[in-house]
């Protein structure tokens, strides 16, 4: 459970665990340091981790070492963890007008998770604090905001609860078994390219360079984030990044794995021209495209190739 301080984090996980593990009090910087908790949600064990609420400066190093070492326990506990709960103060919506609810920095440190390849859900804690009135308005601006400053991640599951009153609780923990479970899918590779063809007849590829982006294969190499190898005919630099976006959001509504963060290895079916001296740019390029290219430049630029090329053009 990660926030800024004073977002009720403590307070979730005191009320999961029914007992008072953490110190809980009005405050700033209570919490100083990770506390780990072992508990059991119907019969499924959990690791309740409960972090320092982290402010600007998190990441800096220098003379900042107040806010570094809250900072570098927060993000060795994000990168242990496989489901990451973000708590958010509610109020701040009513209260601030830059640090609208969610802030800017903790739209930063959801973005932080979803780089580190981990499940996030956003947790808008102390709701009983707004009014009944104010409630339909409030959601509403709140869910905008996180679609609009998250797109990387669509679909993100966002619970409004309570720790004081216990308000929607077991909602929290559905929502993140449920994202997990989606975390750790695996979709099978005939399925996956099936799909991607049909989805491409609908949405061809764009042109790039006098040359038309071809997404030829793809399959899934590993689950927990949902990593994808994609082969194109385009290099990495080439292929545009929001034909790339669209297909990942297709892929989250067609295969069920909204709200996961989807990661894609970029290969490219080129290779380099044979028989052709290369210069130290042209092989750095070729190096980066992919595995099988750094070899075919490799064995492009050897020793014993560039004699048979001298003795060829000797003969002739």
């Amino acid at each position: 459970v990660v926030g800024l301080p004073s977002a009720g984090k403590s307070s979730i996980i005191n009320a999961l665990l029914q007992e008072e593990r953490c110190i809980v009090d009005e405050q700033d910087g209570t919490t100083m340091d990770a506390i780990v908790s072992e508990w059991s949600f119907k019969g499924q064990p959990v690791k309740l981790i409960d972090t320092c609420g982290v402010i600007k400066g998190w990441n800096y190093p220098g003379s900042y070492t107040d806010f570094l070492e809250p900072g570098m326990g927060t993000r060795k506990a994000i990168r242990k963890s496989h489901v990451v709960i973000l708590c958010i103060d509610a109020q701040r919506y009513r209260k601030m007008t830059y640090y609208s609810c969610p802030s800017l920095f903790e739209i930063k440190l959801g973005s932080f998770v979803v780089d580190e390849g981990k499940a996030l859900v956003i947790a808008i804690n102390k709701w009983d604090l707004i009014n009944e009135d104010e409630q339909p308005k409030v959601r509403e601006g709140i869910l905008k905001r996180i679609t609009d400053l998250l797109p990387d991640v669509k679909g993100v599951p966002v619970v409004f609860m309570s720790a004081k009153y216990n308000l929607n609780l077991s909602m929290l923990m559905l929502r993140s078994f449920s994202l997990f479970k989606r975390w750790s899918a695996r979709i099978p590779t005939m399925k996956l390219n099936g799909w991607l063809q049909a989805w491409m007849i609908r949405w061809p590829p764009p042109w790039r360079n006098g040359q038309k982006c071809n997404v030829k294969y793809m399959t899934q190499t590993r689950a927990r984030p949902p990593t994808f190898v994609v082969w194109t005919n385009t290099t990495s630099e080439d292929m545009p990044r929001n034909y790339i976006r669209q297909i990942q959001n297709a892929m989250r509504d067609e295969f069920k794995i909204g709200g996961v963060p989807i990661k894609f290895v970029l290969r490219s079916t080129l290779m380099p021209k044979p028989r052709k001296k290369l210069s130290k740019k042209d092989v750095l390029r070729w190096k980066r495209v992919g595995p099988k290219q750094a070899e075919a430049v490799k064995h492009l630029n050897s020793k014993k190739q560039l004699r048979r090329k001298g003795e060829n053009r000797q003969t002739e």
